[in-house]
């Protein structure tokens, strides 16, 4: 049992590795201990479940191999237990072909690999390798994916303080409407990834506004109709510029359709109804909420009652009636929340 290690696996792999051993029986704990300890970086063995679990609590292990049928606590209330904690470590279970019950609760507490009786030394040791291999490169590509996500986030951050340092008066209303609408997405019970995608969308809605000439775009007073129709135009210029950019939400469309209304009457397309996406519906109202609620270099603040006086008069007409229902409940419910406040 001690001659060989398998072909095909990384030695210095496994001798890195810190492994959680738990046996009942005598013989076969003694055997496969001297097999494994020569193998690995750390073995820790107990005797049966319970002690499995209190070692497993004291340490860290990159790996748990256990039998099933033990005294005190078997293995598989063991790795419930283990589960439980939140720790993502992989556990083998061994286990015998005529124990069915016990290999389907083990498929049902997702244990990583399981090794039939009798145990072949080389198939356990194959199997704690290729458990530990695939979990190293399961959190390495979290890893890697949790980066892209913070670079994407500060990305999107600087485009939005960029657009707002051409604007002063609207500093900080892409944030806010940010905030309000992924808050919205929330209350209206939308997946996570929808809601996230809304809160990006939201931080850049106004990025076309950077073809917007200064002088328009912070005039006090009220706008020429010439003028209004070159500030139309930031959602398709926002458009334009996002097109290409491979977001894993519709962050373009978004942008592009956040001042179309229900009933058609919107820019820049006039889509009506369900033809407008849910995530610029959303943004539409929280750009509205925002938008009554601050101060322009037109008009003061119109206060937060107006804004949402608005959305319900419109509600079903203007803006969606179930996002307009989401936002009055949340704007109720939470009064921290008000843009002018912070949000």
């Amino acid at each position: 049992m001690d001659s060989h290690t398998p072909p095909g696996l990384d030695l210095n792999f496994l001798q890195g590795l810190r492994l959680l051993y738990v046996e009942d029986e005598d013989e076969v704990r003694e055997l496969l201990s001297r097999f494994l300890g020569r193998r690995v970086g750390t073995l820790e063995v107990a005797v049966n479940g319970r002690e499995g679990l209190e070692a497993f609590l004291k340490g860290e292990y990159d790996v748990v191999v256990t039998d099933i049928k033990m005294p005190e606590m078997d293995g598989l209330e063991m790795a419930s237990r283990i589960r439980a904690t939140g720790h993502a470590v992989p556990i083998i279970v061994v286990t015998a072909y005529s124990d069915r019950d016990y290999l389907l609760r083990s498929i049902d507490l997702g244990v990583d690999r399981y090794v039939t009786k009798p145990i072949d030394p080389d198939a356990l040791l194959t199997a704690i390798h290729d458990a530990v291999m695939v979990r190293t490169q399961q959190k390495a590509l979290l890893a890697a994916e949790t980066r892209i996500a913070d670079i994407l986030q500060q990305t999107v951050m600087a485009l939005a303080r960029a657009i707002e340092m051409r604007d002063p008066y609207t500093d900080g209303h892409q944030k806010r409407v940010s905030a309000l609408a992924a808050a919205i997405a929330k209350e209206m019970g939308l997946a996570r990834e929808v809601v996230e995608g809304v809160r990006f969308g939201a931080l850049i809605h106004d990025i076309g506004s950077i073809r917007i000439p200064s002088e328009i775009l912070c005039k006090p007073g009220k706008l020429k109709p010439i003028e209004f129709e070159i500030i139309k135009n930031h959602s398709q210029a926002g458009y334009e510029l996002l097109k290409d950019v491979d977001f894993p939400w519709p962050i373009a469309e978004m942008v592009r359709q956040h001042h179309e209304r229900l009933n058609g009457s919107g820019y820049p397309q006039g889509l009506k109804g369900e033809a407008i996406l849910l995530e610029a519906r959303i943004l539409a109202v929280a750009d509205v909420v925002e938008a009554m609620s601050s101060h322009r270099p037109y008009r003061p603040a119109l206060g937060l009652e107006q804004a949402l006086a608005e959305l319900e008069s419109g509600a079903g007409q203007l803006y969606d009636a179930e996002v307009v229902n989401a936002c009055v409940r949340l704007m109720r419910r939470r009064p921290d929340l008000l843009p002018e406040q912070g949000l």
